[in-house]
């Protein structure tokens, strides 16, 4: 993907699907955290290469660190995301604020294998394999429109989704 809030759409129709079972904020900060490595390279180098943490043991090492670390930064988002809602606002917009563990590693593992998954159909350097195969069988498989255009369906499709159940609730918590 060019930039990680294409990523965020999956996520939204994951987290969507399987409510308190899977931590979107979570899933976002692994999208981030694994994205580090192009951006940094880019400004180190020149070239927003994708070599070790776009692999699958580097993704699996990006959850570890998303899933430890990264849950209480998570929920002290949404404590501050929440304390900025209006009530009308927050009949819709709330979000709890408490991830159980296993809702971070779910989001954190969902976040960062969907994350080179997707970016293996796109980018040439992307070696998901890596070390049992060095080339990336799946380059070019996906037109990069069709793989934009399905992550953008994605995330409308995960945020209609939440707002159904939340008008089913009568915007309860």
């Amino acid at each position: 993907m060019p930039i990680t809030p294409f990523h965020f759409g999956p996520g939204a129709l994951l987290a969507s699907a399987a409510p308190g079972r899977i931590s979107w904020t979570v899933f976002a900060l692994a999208n981030v955290l694994i994205d580090l490595e192009p951006v940094g390279l880019y400004f180190l180098i020149g070239d927003p290469a994708h070599p070790w943490l776009h692999t699958v043991p580097g993704a699996l090492a990006v959850a570890v660190l998303a899933a430890l670390a990264g849950r209480r930064p998570c929920e002290a988002f949404l404590r501050w995301w929440n304390s900025r809602l209006s009530p009308g606002q927050a009949r819709w917009l709330w979000m709890r604020p408490g991830i159980p563990s296993a809702s971070a590693w779910a989001g954190a593992l969902l976040g960062t294998l969907s994350h080179v998954g997707l970016d293996a159909f796109m980018h040439g350097d992307v070696r998901i394999l890596w070390p049992l195969q060095e080339a990336n069988p799946l380059v070019g498989r996906i037109d990069l429109g069709v793989l934009h255009a399905g992550c953008v369906i994605a995330g409308v499709a995960g945020i209609a989704i939440l707002a159904i159940r939340r008008r089913r609730a009568g915007g309860k918590r």
